[in-house]
């Protein structure tokens, strides 16, 4: 049986272990991204979520290091399926 990830999401590694998906948010122009975080997991893992945050650049405005990185409550679906 496989257990829950249990604590707070505080990186990219977390994200994946707890199987949930990221939502981006840019603070500039308001535009707003739901991600799968293993997209991002394989090149920056041990990343925090600020860290990623300070990196992002809006597709919308371009706007670099405005970004909002929060974990979701739904889980990404399997690729499998």
């Amino acid at each position: 049986m496989v257990r829950e990830h249990v604590g707070p999401i505080a990186d990219l590694r977390a994200a994946v272990r707890a199987r949930r998906l990221l939502w981006f948010f840019c603070r500039w122009c308001g535009h707003a991204e739901r991600r799968d975080p293993r997209d991002l997991a394989y090149k920056v893992a041990n990343l925090t979520l600020d860290d990623l945050a300070a990196r992002l650049r809006c597709r919308r405005c371009k706007s670099r290091g405005r970004a909002l990185v929060l974990a979701s409550e739904h889980r990404f679906p399997d690729r499998n399926d």
